[in-house]
């Protein structure tokens, strides 16, 4: 028995459907500077290998090699969002198997701001119009008998926009952030000096979709930011999205580009179905409920 689930991201572009197969052997993925604008599907089915391409081969493409019938695709991963114009279209994609190996990030590049656990106490980075770049501080949790200064981790994103930095302060208390259809527009953090006054900083120009994260302060602290970076309809080089995890396990929602992940309680892709042009508009999976032998 199979399990096919949507296709996630735009609207545009031709309809394609892989069907269902034995597994997957290999994956292709081109990228353009925007979004993932070609992917090649390698299957094992009936004893024979099959290939299927969609969209248009701009640069050099990378590979994700699964060793089946002892690896098999369990979920996959991504972000879309407005590249072209109005268009929304698949800006990245990371795919994820039976044993635990997760692919390199393919489409606009990601980045993760940690320091071994310890909490965010500020953020730096670069804005105009936009959120160009973001880096943090950190510092060891408030209950560590090992002092050590705070740590200035290097912001990531484009070479754009003014320089700020909030410094470092006790804590984070609330984060809200403000998004465009491709990327994030502004942020704005409440923190908590140290003596316990809350101070607000804000950088960037909101244009829609506020949204905000509150934290559980002096018992929640953010310990790692993740997000993706690349080019969109109105600037070269920005943040596209953000996440936060915190010290008791939550993460927010991903702020900027939509995130989706395709997966069906650690079954087995065994096919892809989605919507092509010039681009990858839309993916979606077929899932089957165990790995099966090779045909």
């Amino acid at each position: 028995m199979t399990q096919r689930v949507d296709a996630q991201g735009g609207k545009g572009g031709s309809f394609w459907d892989h069907g269902i197969n034995s597994g997957v052997k290999k994956i292709y993925v081109g990228r353009d500077d925007t979004c993932i604008s070609y992917l090649k599907v390698e299957y094992f089915s009936d004893g024979t290998v099959k290939s299927h391409a969609h969209g248009i081969q701009v640069h050099k493409l990378q590979e994700f090699v699964v060793d089946y019938p002892n690896e098999y695709i369990t979920s996959v991963e991504g972000t879309y969002a407005s590249a072209y114009g109005t268009a929304v279209v698949v800006t990245s994609l990371v795919f994820k198997t039976s044993t635990g190996r997760v692919s390199p990030r393919f489409g606009n590049p990601g980045f993760v701001l940690k320091n071994n656990g310890r909490r965010l106490v500020g953020f730096h980075g670069k804005s105009g119009f936009a959120l160009d770049a973001i880096g943090a501080h950190f510092a060891p949790d408030s209950s560590s008998s090992n002092w050590a200064p705070p740590r200035k981790l290097a912001a990531q994103g484009g070479p754009g926009g003014g320089m700020w930095d909030d410094g470092v302060h006790s804590g984070v208390r609330k984060v809200y952030i403000g998004r465009d259809d491709s990327c994030v527009t502004k942020v704005k953090f409440d923190y908590v000096s140290a003596d316990s006054e809350l101070e607000t900083r804000e950088h960037g120009r909101i244009y829609q979709h506020p949204q905000e994260f509150l934290l559980d302060y002096p018992n929640e602290y953010i310990t790692s930011v993740e997000g993706t970076t690349g080019k969109t309809p109105n600037f070269k080089h920005v943040v596209t999205s953000l996440a936060f995890t915190t010290s008791t396990g939550r993460t927010s929602p991903t702020f900027g580009a939509t995130k989706f992940v395709l997966e069906d309680n650690g079954r087995q892709v065994v096919g892809f179905h989605g919507k092509s042009g010039f681009v990858i508009d839309s993916i979606g999976a077929h899932f089957a409920l165990r790995a099966r032998p090779p045909s």
